[in-house]
């Protein structure tokens, strides 16, 4: 069986979009922008989360980041701290205990990165620097190893550094309200 746009229906979750959908509509066009629907994009996030806490660092991304850093590399995925829970009725949907984001790019001294964990019981208006981890703390939760084609001390500085002034990500960007 195929998971649907109903199988969410009356579980408390949102169907978060990994890629986002207003971000790849304005960058690529209304074909891209329906494929932002196909349920492989989409996971289990908490209306909170969903709707205001990760809704706010995809505007950053989308209106902020962009603006001054493109271009840019952002890796997203879902964080599962031990067999997962599903959503109710629904045995083959995974629900995430929490989510991340990465934002990397190039400068003439090297990449330079910005990394996130948020949790599925974050408050939506929380100051998104709260959230801020390295890489190496991504990985370590995630199994995953992002750079390791990378020189090895490339790689170290990337992944265990936390640099959100090379980002101009300070507390305004961090506060700033979600729009709904």
């Amino acid at each position: 069986a195929c998971v649907d746009h109903d199988s969410y229906t009356g579980s408390g979750y949102d169907r978060g979009h990994l890629a986002p959908n207003h971000v790849i509509a304005t960058r690529y066009g209304a074909r891209a922008q329906e494929q932002t629907f196909l349920m492989t994009n989409v996971s289990p996030q908490t209306p909170e989360l969903n709707r205001r806490a990760w809704q706010r660092l995809e505007s950053i991304s989308a209106n902020d980041f962009a603006e001054r850093y493109a271009p840019f590399w952002v890796i997203t995925g879902p964080i599962f701290d031990g067999p997962p829970r599903y959503l109710p009725g629904m045995k083959r949907i995974a629900i995430p205990d929490a989510f991340y984001k990465i934002f990397v790019r190039e400068e003439e001294d090297g990449p330079v990165a910005l990394a996130f964990i948020m949790p599925q019981n974050i408050d939506g208006n929380a100051d998104l620097r709260d959230y801020l981890v390295s890489i190496r703390e991504i990985e370590q939760r995630t199994g995953l190893n992002f750079f390791h084609q990378l020189d090895p001390e490339v790689e170290e500085r990337l992944e265990t550094t936390i640099t959100p002034e090379a980002w101009g990500f300070n507390k305004a960007l961090a506060t700033r309200p979600s729009r709904f």
